[in-house]
């Protein structure tokens, strides 16, 4: 079988991807660089929002590299014929042309920007995206940190959807969430989801292989679409200042709401 991986460059898109390789199929792959894990801090903003700023990126990508090891793109896809791209480039002619000349049965997606034509129209039936946040509910950017600023960790989970034109509003195939445990902090929250869909997307491969046929079901409502730019320093004050951390406790533990998302499973 025939694989395609449209990767983002972060060590959870890298490790899910090496894992995907891993299985053996026919792989080729493009990888769009993602802005660093570490972004530049502003320093007219007050103290508190430096500090939490500082302590939760600097905590995600020591998380990462706990979880997923010190990856790069060049180690994952050394025996894979890949291209490395931008945001800017990861929609042209060439790589549509790649796509198609490679005429995969499968394609993947995890952590690029949003597949635009002419990429887009050439893509099999089965072009699949694993998106960090449970659709419609959580959409677009940041969508496993929404969830811990609205209280309801159990809405931090993952959805696979048929790439779309509209940004996470594909047909969704498959839903799932992690089990949330006492003293998950919303970087364990992040990296358990992410491991607990990857056993997901093997097992979606597998499907693939044996030809058996998706039964994809259509978002119904429209949720809420994030965009990078919501999210502000003071947001972490809630995270970090108000709970220490501690939303998941205080969900378990009966303090907030307890209704849970309604989850497609499309792997039964």
């Amino acid at each position: 079988m025939k694989i395609f991986l449209i990767s983002g460059s972060h060590p959870r898109h890298l490790y899910v991807h090496k894992e995907i390789i891993n299985l053996g199929h026919e792989t080729r792959a493009l990888v769009m660089s993602r802005e660093e894990m570490l972004p530049l801090i502003p320093k007219d903003l007050p103290k508190i929002d430096i500090k939490n700023m500082e302590f939760h990126f600097n905590s995600r990508l020591k998380k990462e590299h706990e979880v997923y090891g010190d990856l790069s793109a060049k180690k994952i896809f050394k025996n894979v014929d890949y291209k490395i791209c931008s945001k800017e480039t990861i929609n042209t002619e060439e790589n549509a042309k790649m796509i198609k000349q490679f005429n995969p049965d499968l394609v993947l997606a995890f952590g690029p920007s949003i597949i635009k034509d002419p990429v887009l129209s050439i893509l099999p039936e089965d072009s699949i995206n694993m998106h960090l946040g449970l659709s419609p509910q959580y959409k677009g950017a940041a969508t496993l940190f929404w969830p811990f600023y609205y209280l309801e960790p159990q809405f931090a989970g993952i959805t696979f959807h048929r790439i779309s034109k509209k940004v996470d509003a594909g047909e969704i195939l498959h839903q799932c969430r992690p089990l949330l445990e006492h003293d998950d902090g919303i970087h364990d929250v992040s990296a358990k989801a992410v491991l607990n869909a990857l056993e997901d997307l093997k097992t979606i491969v597998y499907l693939k292989e044996k030809n058996l046929k998706f039964d994809y079901v259509p978002q119904k409502q429209t949720g809420k679409l994030f965009y990078a730019s919501d999210f502000k320093p003071h947001h972490l004050r809630l995270i970090y200042d108000l709970f220490d951390n501690k939303i998941v406790n205080e969900y378990l533990n009966g303090n907030l709401s307890t209704h849970s998302p309604e989850l497609v499973n499309g792997l039964r």
